[in-house]
């Protein structure tokens, strides 16, 4: 008896994850738009993301605004953690929470905010600094589909 609710259990989580999964990266909706972007990939660390350890070994911004306030590492812009999926964008052109589909990369979610992306330019989250940089510069064409204000 334990062992057939263990089952049910373990098929009822698979079946809730793999809807998750789908209805939230894969919409059932056709794609907004099919467009042509700049891609370049960033990782959490200093050389990507701006920051360094201050005189106590805590990760502070080196420049810009927020130059020496404490830096929580792989927290986007948006709140959420960094993985892959998550892509920097210019918000003013895609807006938080847009989702794209991009060849050779999958599906992603602009969820960050890059200091020095501007227009149609996707910065494609990775966990390694040399898997960033084999990404390089590619113009892709990309599917976007842009969040509903319902």
């Amino acid at each position: 008896m334990k062992r057939r609710l263990i089952v049910w259990i373990v098929l009822a989580l698979t079946v809730f994850l793999f809807l998750r999964v789908h209805f939230i990266f894969l919409p059932l909706r056709r794609p907004d738009a099919v467009i042509e972007v700049k891609t370049t990939g960033y990782c959490p660390g200093q050389k990507c993301c701006g920051w360094e350890f201050n005189w106590f070994g805590l990760p502070v911004y080196a420049f810009g605004p927020n130059k020496g306030k404490f830096k929580m590492i792989g927290r986007t812009a948006s709140g959420h953690m960094a993985r892959p999926g998550t892509v920097a964008v210019d918000p003013s052109v895609f807006p938080m929470g847009t989702k794209f589909y991009i060849p050779g990369y999958g599906r992603a979610i602009a969820r960050d905010i890059g200091g020095k992306i501007n227009s149609r330019h996707l910065d494609l989250f990775f966990w390694r600094h040399k898997s960033a940089e084999n990404w390089g510069v590619q113009t892709k064409k990309v599917k976007v589909w842009y969040p509903r204000r319902d």
